[in-house]
């Protein structure tokens, strides 16, 4: 919704509808993705071969068995915690909403923001963009990171900080870094897409056919039927 003019929608009468979580299970997919490109050295080893270096052998490091913090644990990220089921991954989860139920069932320990931060070794970000979470991930929160992170954004750009980011990763203060959404898109600051510890692509979370067809499918019934959606909203 970030494109839309609120206001003028007042002024004009006209009403407003989405349908979250059509998307969900694509963009963990991709959150997935990203976690064992990052643990395996994917990233550094391809641009090494590319650039003809060969490298022949690097040890990186399996998900299985990892510390996973997930920061938002909504549509997106309550499919995360479903796909990583057969990994046998501790799961810690901040959120100001309780799932106790869910937690419960599938094995999530809640924790606050602070202890995410200290023993996650990937972190993945699945909150909405809010007046609370725009610019949440600053130079001081990502310091409180642990070297060896791999930090993932797949909701959106402008919760993470991105000059604080780049110098982190640069600095080898922070091991890698993916991310398919950024302040400005398409995304420009070439230095952070050229690193080698930073995992970069367009906004794809939700570019499956699939997904697609079930966003357009929910648009056309909520057009077609014109009343409150029990999975969406009306403004």
């Amino acid at each position: 919704c970030d494109t839309v003019d609120f206001d003028a929608l007042f002024r004009h009468g006209v009403r407003f509808g989405y349908t979250p979580g059509v998307n969900k299970l694509d963009v963990a997919e991709l959150a997935l993705a990203f976690m064992i490109d990052a643990l395996r050295l994917v990233i550094p080893l391809n641009v090494a071969m590319r650039a003809g270096r060969r490298p022949r052998m690097e040890q990186g490091r399996r998900l299985s068995g990892r510390v996973v913090g997930i920061h938002g644990c909504g549509n997106v990220g309550k499919e995360v915690v479903r796909l990583l089921q057969p990994f046998g991954c501790e799961l810690l989860v901040c959120d100001v909403v309780e799932y106790p139920e869910f937690y419960a069932q599938y094995g999530v320990t809640p924790v606050s923001f602070e202890e995410l931060l200290a023993r996650s070794d990937v972190l993945t970000l699945h909150l909405p963009k809010t007046k609370q979470t725009l610019g949440l991930y600053t130079a001081e929160v990502l310091a409180k990171l642990r070297r060896d992170c791999v930090l993932i954004n797949t909701c959106r750009g402008g919760i993470v900080d991105e000059r604080a980011l780049k110098e982190r990763l640069k600095s080898g203060a922070l091991v890698a870094a993916c991310s398919a959404v950024f302040v400005t898109e398409p995304a420009d600051d070439d230095e952070l897409l050229n690193l080698p510890t930073f995992l970069a692509t367009p906004h794809i979370g939700a570019a499956t056919e699939p997904s697609r067809m079930a966003m357009g499918r929910a648009a056309i019934r909520g057009l077609s039927e014109n009343i409150l959606l029990e999975e969406g909203q009306f403004f």
